[in-house]
């Protein structure tokens, strides 16, 4: 390769990375690309147009992604009472009529960074969900410029679902036992869910025929966006996930969590943020504890577990409890006659939107919804948890933080007010979560996730990256 005045003795790869556009799955790729931009490498990021002037400042090329799900298929989903078949219709209504779009955009940017870098390697850093990759790779037509699709870094935003007869399925949530009689089970429910692995392939090979797939995708459509490329990097430490057995989990690396991001220059606290600064000065024994509260940013039904939060923890003059609510300009809903709240008690405060790390960085509990981008800023500020989360991944998140014992599993999508209070109760009164959270926040700091991935990304470049490294 040709010489270069940059940190590398080669001609330093270029990335075009791209990720489903939310914040969700856009987040972990989006805070990779701005670092390596820093670093002095090229890179283009397609992703929605909530990370453009982050990207833009730390000099990425931004590819404004709007594809969203119709509006409506987020009512229409609540009517799916049968959670496997809320995930399958999911995949179907908002993955699956991201592939067009998603496809267009990938394309068009490969082809321009081909132009604009024509003597650089290029790697391709994808989101597994981002769905617009799948149809180079059953045939259709390559981007301008390629003979051959670039080197790929598949980067999971969820825990590892892929198919392995010694853990539980994906989707039902059931806790990791590993029994006979489990295993028999597992087996059973997976040859159950057989139609709808049919269901997803049908859907998707239709859309991808009409994008030039000449081959058609089968097998299960988890194991399908996890085998993607080269390997594929989960942002966390084994110790957070399931023993994985199968021949092919060894393409599965895990990283470690992503570092604390610095809050951004513009970005201005509540005005009572004092009262959690100050109470973080005084000494131990007249402290309060600290509890962080969210939903994440998708689910906006307060009622689920905000709502019964601020109530099961109204009374404790011991704790200071702050609540996000995801979305700026939210509200709490105030009629009480449905789950809502009116007065807000004197331990809480309420913020419509707060970065997480802000407030983990002072919280002894952090009660969500088991969303996995929460739960990880979570592990990466060394705090315990309380879980209550169904939906989605939600479940199977809440199950693998139960196991590695940094969490109390609620179990259900919609808590008691009593459920809720026992949970934080046996996290403040019992050590061993705090100090589980401790150990889980060394050993993914000391993977070094950034470092890892720039020099994955620099192997694959140079045809050296081996998955036995």
């Amino acid at each position: 390769m040709a010489q270069t005045n940059g940190k590398h003795a080669s001609v330093e790869p270029v990335i075009v990375a791209a990720a489903f556009p939310a914040f969700g799955h856009s987040g972990g790729p989006a805070q990779i690309c701005n670092h390596l931009s820093k670093k002095g490498y090229k890179v283009y990021f397609i992703s929605s147009p909530d990370f453009k002037k982050a990207a833009e400042h730390n000099g990425v090329d931004f590819v404004v992604n709007t594809y969203w799900p119709r509006l409506e298929y987020f009512q229409e989903r609540e009517q799916i009472p049968d959670p496997h078949k809320r995930i399958i219709s999911d995949f179907k209504a908002v993955f699956g009529e991201a592939i067009p779009p998603n496809f267009k955009l990938l394309k068009e940017t490969l082809a321009r960074a081909r132009v604009e870098n024509p003597s650089a390697p290029i790697v391709i850093l994808h989101e597994v969900l981002y769905q617009g990759l799948l149809p180079f790779l059953y045939g259709a037509p390559l981007p301008d410029g390629f003979d051959a699709l670039p080197p790929i870094v598949n980067f999971s935003t969820s825990n590892n679902f892929a198919s392995d007869p010694m853990i539980p399925p994906f989707g039902p949530s059931l806790p990791y036992a590993l029994t006979e009689e489990n295993i028999a089970l597992w087996a059973q429910i997976r040859a159950s869910m057989k139609p709808s692995e049919k269901e997803l392939n049908d859907h998707y090979n239709a859309i991808m025929k009409d994008l030039g797939s000449t081959q058609e995708m089968t097998g299960w459509l988890w194991d399908t966006v996890l085998e993607i490329g080269a390997v594929t990097l989960f942002p966390a430490s084994a110790s957070t996930d399931y023993p994985h057995t199968t021949d092919v989990s060894k393409r599965y690396k895990y990283i470690g969590g992503l570092p604390l991001k610095p809050l951004g220059p513009d970005y201005q606290p509540p005005e009572w943020w004092p009262l959690i600064t100050d109470n973080a000065a005084l000494p131990d024994a007249e402290r309060k504890k600290v509890v962080f509260v969210t939903q994440g940013t998708v689910s906006m039904d307060y009622t689920q577990l905000i709502t019964p939060t601020i109530r099961a923890l109204s009374n404790r003059d011991d704790l200071i409890v702050v609540v996000t609510l995801g979305a700026r300009g939210a509200t709490l809903p105030v009629d009480e006659q449905a789950g809502g709240i009116k007065k807000l008690p004197d331990n809480t405060k309420v913020v419509d939107f707060i970065p997480y790390d802000l407030v983990l960085k002072f919280a002894d509990l952090f009660v969500s919804n088991a969303g996995y981008n929460g739960y990880m800023h979570g592990v990466m500020n060394g705090v315990p948890q309380v879980l209550s989360g169904m939906d989605a991944d939600k479940g199977e998140v809440s199950q693998r933080a139960e196991y590695s014992g940094v969490a109390v599993n609620l179990h259900t999508q919609t808590p008691t007010e009593e459920a809720i209070l026992a949970g934080v109760e046996k996290i403040l009164k019992d050590g061993k979560y705090a100090k589980r959270a401790a150990e889980l926040k060394k050993e993914n700091e000391d993977l070094s996730s950034l470092g890892t991935v720039e020099r994955i990304i620099n192997e694959l470049a140079e045809g050296k990256y081996s998955v036995d490294d």
